[in-house]
């Protein structure tokens, strides 16, 4: 009976060992493209750089011969994709991020052209006494007074004398 059990017991862990082999080497299998395993291997793009064509004059994310890049000129070269255009409707009376026709903008006016993805409305609530970044009905504002009209996500909780867009606020 014990060597019956023993069997089993050694069988069992070697389905499951094997069926553990199977998952990575699976992994290394084809995926389109020619790899070294002689399948075939596609290219994807990982990060999206900003546009090197000096004469290209579309913003936001575009393609150039197939690869993508962004039109705004974010400071590290590469686009984090928060960035969004900024409204170009003049009739426009929505603030921060909204859509028109399925496209989305932000409704204030970023010094850099286009919204990087840290600003939030500033609180409506005249009674309202929270600082910082909060939230009312599940819609995010700052309670800190920026000059600027929004908020551009560089104040902390505690807000010290001063008004200003970009410093404590």
């Amino acid at each position: 009976m014990f060597r019956m059990k023993s069997r089993l017991l050694a069988g069992a862990l070697c389905v499951m060992l094997a069926a553990m082999l199977i998952v990575p080497a699976a992994a290394h299998g084809c995926h389109g493209g020619r790899g070294h395993h002689g399948g075939y291997r596609q290219s994807v793009q990982t990060t999206v750089t900003v546009c090197p064509y000096e004469d290209c004059t579309q913003t936001g994310r575009h393609t150039h011969d197939g690869v993508t890049y962004c039109g705004y000129g974010h400071g590290s070269g590469v686009c984090d994709g928060t960035c969004l255009a900024l409204c170009p409707y003049e009739d426009c009376t929505e603030v921060g991020r909204h859509t028109h026709d399925g496209v989305t903008y932000c409704g204030y006016c970023h010094e850099a052209g286009y919204c990087d993805g840290t600003c939030r409305a500033l609180c409506p609530y005249e009674d309202c006494t929270e600082v910082g970044r909060h939230t009312h009905d599940g819609v995010t504002y700052c309670g800190a007074n920026h000059d600027c009209g929004y908020c551009d996500g560089t104040c902390a909780a505690v807000v010290p004398r001063g008004h200003g867009c970009g410093r404590w606020a």
